[in-house]
């Protein structure tokens, strides 16, 4: 039987623990549950630290109101099958899960590649600023790194997917106004049918492909809004940093001017505003 079947064989429906569940043999210590592992059952709602009593389950990362300490959320590693078991757990923990996961995923070496990136961004940024880099300013210019090298390579749908979890990161921040831009610019780059190059023999197809065409406008399998990029540009211009549609066509053209010129698009801001202005300017209510 796994660490994670006997894992699961001693917690009660309620998601509590067993009275014997410290005394079980054959199960490593990091996998059971309090705040002495840093691993609590998400249903108990507890700070993995220092066990204070939350409101509710959180749904994702948040700071413990009492000691101040970064809660993360995270599901404990399973086979087809079996019930799935979220837990609340403190960054020790939770970068062992995520070990585990990639383990399991067949991705770990990835996984080692990534940390090792951001070790050497935090070591950089830090010397650099003579103070120790924040966890958001270390993957900020790690995603502002990886924006580059698929411009380089002409791999401009992963180019555009980096500038989405740009736009994310920004709103995470509650940067609004910065996050729209993005934003705008990921829709920008959505209608001017961004293509990834492929490799020939090992070389970028743009080296050996003369009809190689980064973007194509015209290919409608590939220009497509995303529902949830227009989802978030109406709850941002409607909730968190209001707009009216002339403010917001405004923003847009001086945004995507520079992308256009940077980019060599085929589409003018002028003409893909007129593609997608339908989209983005309607009344919502999101909250």
């Amino acid at each position: 039987m796994s660490i994670f079947k006997k894992l699961k064989s001693f917690l009660s429906p309620q998601g509590k623990r067993s009275q014997n569940f410290t005394n079980i043999k054959n199960i490593k210590p990091e996998y059971k549950f309090g705040t002495d592992t840093g691993l609590i059952h998400l249903e108990r709602a507890e700070c993995p630290y220092c066990a204070f009593t939350l409101e509710k389950p959180p749904s994702r990362k948040k700071k413990c109101p009492k000691c101040s300490q970064e809660m993360y959320i995270r599901t404990l590693p399973f086979d087809e099958g079996e019930e799935k078991i979220r837990v609340i757990a403190t960054e020790t923990m939770a970068e062992h899960l995520d070990v585990e996961w990639a383990k399991k995923n067949g991705t770990y070496d990835e996984w080692q590649k990534e940390k090792k990136r951001h070790a050497k961004m935090k070591q950089e940024l830090s010397n650099n600023w003579g103070k120790e880099a924040s966890e958001s300013d270390v993957e900020w210019h790690l995603l502002m790194n990886e924006r580059i090298l698929h411009a380089n390579n002409q791999q401009w749908g992963l180019y555009r997917n980096t500038t989405l979890r740009m736009a994310e990161h920004l709103y995470k921040l509650k940067k609004y106004e910065l996050s729209l831009r993005t934003y705008l610019e990921v829709l920008y780059i959505d209608v001017n049918g961004p293509n990834n190059a492929g490799k020939i023999n090992g070389q970028y197809e743009f080296h050996v492909r003369q009809d190689f065409r980064p973007f194509n406008p015209n290919d409608k399998s590939n220009t497509f809004l995303a529902p949830g990029v227009v989802k978030r540009v109406l709850i941002i211009t409607s909730k968190r940093f209001p707009m009216d549609k002339e403010s917001l066509q405004e923003l847009f053209m001086h945004q995507c001017d520079n992308v256009f010129k940077a980019l060599a698009l085929l589409l003018t801001p002028e003409e893909a505003w007129s593609l997608i202005k339908s989209e983005i300017t309607q009344e919502t209510d999101q909250k």
